[in-house]
């Protein structure tokens, strides 16, 4: 399969500590990635690196991805979005339309796929109101769909599902595996359920490295996710689909 990235010798250290070290690591394109593992794991730094903050050599598509960055080919969404602009929930996320996502007095309001996307993810009775004055759930979908009408053909997602509730989780997820064939996501999860449900590609993490990646099947079974979230872990597997549980000791 097309590697969608590929990395070499990515590796950060923060005082005196290693906290990202990955030698080599190939993504696959055409398939959502999930990166998952315990806090402190590197999820979000690896996430990163993959921009090129990570130093070694990052490619997407086999070219250097700075260059892609330019061309806006890779769009980004954080933990911690910047809400305090002073436009509308429209104008903000029509700041997606342009790859360098600087701030346009006077974007252009008329578009019929944001128009679409804010009603998917329950927005359009707020596309009037200033960002800032929404809630934290509400600005996070805002963010994504600012990210998802770049219409660039990589989506790297930290920790989307951060204050969502449980029906927009899947709304998000859902939709993003319904544009599989028009983009690849790479995303921070915590929840093991929705990287089972949603991910084709499963990167786990413990310590700054990459302990398994692969299938699903491949990588979250109970042994190894016992090991690396050193708690217990129960897999289940019903009808078409598999689900975790975590019971208490």
């Amino acid at each position: 399969m097309k590697a969608l990235f590929s990395a070499r010798q990515l590796h950060i250290r923060r005082r005196g500590r290693v906290i990202l070290d990955v030698p080599e690591l190939h993504i696959p394109q055409g398939i959502h990635s999930a990166i998952i593992g315990p806090n402190g794991a590197g999820k979000s730094t690896l996430l990163r690196a993959l921009l090129g903050l990570g130093g070694g050599e990052v490619q997407f598509d086999g070219r250097p991805v700075a260059d892609s960055l330019r061309q806006g080919r890779i769009a980004w969404v954080g933990q911690h979005g910047h809400y305090n602009l002073p436009l509308s929930v429209r104008d903000y996320v029509l700041l997606g339309r342009h790859s360098s996502g600087a701030w346009l007095p006077r974007p252009d309001t008329r578009h019929p796929e944001a128009d679409a996307l804010l009603e998917i993810f329950d927005l359009s009775h707020l596309c009037g109101q200033r960002i800032a004055s929404l809630s934290g759930g509400e600005q996070q979908r805002a963010n994504l769909v600012r990210a998802l009408l770049q219409n660039a053909p990589a989506l790297l997602l930290d920790e989307p599902c951060n204050h969502l509730d449980i029906r927009h989780q899947h709304r998000l997820m859902a939709y993003l595996q319904q544009q599989q064939t028009q983009f690849s996501t790479v995303m921070v999860l915590h929840d093991l359920n929705l990287a089972a449900r949603y991910a084709g590609h499963i990167i786990l993490m413990q310590q700054g490295r990459i302990v398994a990646s692969g299938s699903v099947d491949a990588v979250m079974n109970e042994t190894l996710l016992q090991q690396v979230y050193q708690w217990p872990i129960r897999r289940c597997d019903e009808g078409e689909g598999v689900y975790f549980r975590s019971d208490a000791v």
